[in-house]
């Protein structure tokens, strides 16, 4: 199964149970990254894209600080976009669709803006994702969206996901997935092969707050066992060997649980270009 097709199917299910949490989780880049989708965009009436609205907390955001933006915004989870539409129901401004990005992009440009917040990491094929997207930019259209850097700099990921598999994991790589644009001179590549210029990556270290108040850390645990890497571990792994498992990656939470939060380093990349003039 393809991670879009995940994302489409049981995985957006899951993703829209928890999305309360995943938006705490990524608050701390949530606020950088619209600051400069606003800077990006024009100074008048213009229609922006949204790749992998999921739960619509950029959407909300994105809306709120640009008014004179007309947004659609797109999802493969039917699961998620319907908490979104529900989140933004008196918003006028918003369209949501739901399918690939990549097509609903082309059926409905041009766009002068295309944005995402951890969203674009899902192409099966991003070469020609990003190709797609430029196609669907007006000239001098502005790209910006984020993604997560190094694994090892986001330890909700890789420390619980060694602690699950019983062994340190290697970086996932580039297939599709969390981790897939973490390489900047990959992403670099794929943006600049794909007709985007004036490319531009900034680091940005926030914290992941995985759990709060009194079962912070039974409440994160609970949470990581069902979303992220240490998740897949456990649901590739036999169902008799999981709860030693999960054992192993209680102490790893409680490690970072303080003041009644689970508070876990993590880094991503917010990337921004322009797609050529004609």
């Amino acid at each position: 199964m393809s991670a879009a097709s995940d994302w489409a199917s049981a995985g957006g299910v899951v993703w829209a149970a928890r999305w309360r949490q995943t938006d705490r989780g990524l608050a701390g880049i949530e606020a950088p990254l619209v600051e400069r989708i606003r800077a990006a965009a024009p100074d008048r009436r213009f229609r922006a894209f949204e790749i992998g609205c999921g739960a619509g907390a950029t959407t909300a955001d994105v809306a709120a600080a640009l008014p004179n933006a007309t947004i659609v915004a797109a999802d493969v989870s039917a699961d998620l976009l319907e908490v979104a539409r529900q989140r933004l129901a008196r918003e006028s401004s918003v369209t949501f669709a739901v399918g690939d990005a990549e097509h609903i992009a082309a059926d409905n440009g041009p766009f002068d803006l295309i944005y995402s917040r951890h969203g674009v990491m899902f192409f099966d094929d991003p070469q020609r994702a990003f190709r797609t997207l430029a196609n669907a930019a007006t000239p001098g259209a502005k790209l910006v969206f984020s993604c997560f850097r190094d694994w090892q700099a986001n330890a909700w990921a890789s420390e619980l996901g060694s602690a699950a598999a019983d062994q340190p994991l290697p970086s996932p790589g580039r297939e599709a997935g969390g981790f897939a644009f973490a390489d900047p001179d990959y992403v670099r590549q794929l943006l600049s092969g794909a007709g985007w210029t004036a490319i531009a990556a900034e680091a940005v270290d926030f914290t992941y707050v995985a759990g709060a108040g009194r079962e912070a850390v039974a409440e994160a645990l609970d949470y990581l066992c069902t979303i992220g890497p240490a998740s897949a571990v456990l649901r590739q792994m036999d169902e008799a060997k999981r709860p030693a498992a999960v054992a192993r990656m209680k102490p790893v939470i409680e490690r970072y649980a303080k003041d009644g939060e689970v508070r876990f380093p993590a880094s991503a990349w917010i990337w921004s270009a322009a797609a050529l003039p004609q």
